[in-house]
C-alpha cells in the first residue's frame, strides 16, 4: 500500500469519524439546595451545566471565584476542578443541572470553543423559556429505560423496536437542548479551532481505542506517518501540550469515567487503561486530581 493511498484512507476515515455525534447523560435533575450545601474541590470527566432559577451561590472553577444568581447559565468544563461553598446569606438555590458527555467524532464539543463560565440569560427571555422547557422534558423522560435501554437478560441483548424508538426520541431531545445552549452562548463564545489537522483527528481516535496498549511517541508518529519531532510540533501548535501528555490526560479521563460509571476494581481499570498496576494508576490519579481513586468514587453521588 502506498503512502498516498494510506493518507487518502485515513482522510476518509477521519471524515467518517466527524459524522459520529454522541451524547450520554450521567445525571439530570431539578434541585433546591440549602444555603449550607457545598462540594469540596473535585472535577468530573464530563461537562456539567446549571441554570439558576432562583437564589445564588459562590463557586470556584480552576480556583477562580464566580457568584451565580437568578438567570445564570453555568458551565463546569470536563476535567476542570471546581468547588461550591456555603452561602453566607442563608438563601437556598433552586436550579436545573445536567452532567453530560458530548462528542463530535473524537472531540468534546465544549473544548472546541471558549464558552464563558457564567452567562446571564434574563435578556434572552424567549430562548431561556425554551431551554428550561427542554431541560424539564429531559428530566421527565430520563427514565430507567433510557439510562439502560438495552440491558442484557441471561447474557443476551434484546433490541426491541419500542426501546429503540424511545432512545432515538430522547437523543433527538438531547440534541435540541444542545442546539439551544450553543445558540444562546454563540454571541459570547470564541471559536478556538477554526482549522484542525486531520492527522491529529485520526490520532485522537487511535489513542482512545488503544489505551490498554503501551503507547509511546514512536507508535503515535508511525500511525500517521510523521517523524516524532513533527508530531510533537503538531501537538504543540494544535493542542498546546506534548503527545504523551495528551495520552496521559486521556487515560486519566477514562479512569474517572470507569470510577463513576462502573464497579470495576482498580486492578481491572489499570489493565484496561494501560497502567502497569493499580499502584501506578493511584499515584498518577492523585497527582492529577488531589484525591485517591477510592475517594473520587465515593464522592461520585453529586453532579
Amino acid at each position: 500500500m502506498t503512502l498516498q493511498t494510506t493518507d487518502f484512507k485515513n482522510e476518509i476515515k477521519s471524515q467518517n469519524e466527524l459524522n459520529q455525534i454522541y451524547f450520554r447523560i450521567h445525571r439530570i435533575a431539578e434541585n433546591t439546595r440549602s444555603a449550607d450545601w457545598h462540594i469540596d474541590k473535585v472535577d468530573r470527566p464530563y461537562d456539567v451545566f446549571w441554570y439558576v432559577i432562583s437564589g445564588e451561590k459562590s463557586i470556584f472553577i480552576n480556583d477562580v471565584e464566580y457568584s451565580v444568581q437568578t438567570g445564570d447559565f453555568v458551565v463546569f468544563p470536563s476535567q476542570t476542578s471546581f468547588k461550591i461553598v456555603e452561602s453566607e446569606n442563608g438563601m437556598p438555590m433552586h436550579h436545573l443541572e445536567i452532567a453530560v458527555e458530548n462528542k463530535l467524532g473524537p472531540f468534546n464539543l465544549m473544548t472546541l470553543y471558549d464558552f464563558p463560565v457564567v452567562t446571564n440569560l434574563i435578556d434572552a427571555a424567549a430562548k431561556e423559556t425554551l431551554l428550561i422547557a427542554l431541560w424539564r422534558r429531559l428530566i421527565d423522560e430520563w427514565t430507567p429505560n433510557i439510562k439502560n435501554p438495552f440491558s442484557p437478560t441471561n447474557g443476551e441483548l434484546h433490541f426491541g423496536l419500542d426501546q429503540t424508538i424511545e432512545l432515538l426520541r430522547f437523543n433527538a431531545l438531547t440534541i435540541d437542548w444542545f442546539v439551544e445552549v450553543f445558540t444562546l452562548l454563540r454571541p459570547r463564545a470564541t471559536e478556538l479551532f477554526l482549522t484542525f489537522d486531520s492527522r491529529l483527528q485520526h490520532l485522537f481516535t487511535f489513542i482512545e481505542n488503544n489505551l490498554a496498549e503501551k503507547l509511546n511517541l514512536k507508535t503515535l508518529a508511525d500511525e500517521v506517518f510523521l517523524s516524532e519531532s513533527h508530531l510533537s510540533l503538531l501537538f504543540r501548535q494544535n493542542v498546546k501540550m506534548a503527545p504523551m501528555e495528551y495520552v496521559r490526560n486521556t487515560r486519566l479521563k477514562k479512569v474517572r469515567e470507569f470510577l463513576l460509571t462502573t464497579n470495576l476494581s482498580l486492578k481491572e481499570i489499570s489493565e484496561k487503561i494501560g497502567f502497569e498496576d493499580q499502584s501506578q494508576l493511584s499515584r498518577a490519579f492523585r497527582r492529577a486530581t488531589g484525591v485517591s481513586p477510592t475517594k473520587y468514587r465515593q464522592n461520585g453521588h453529586f453532579i
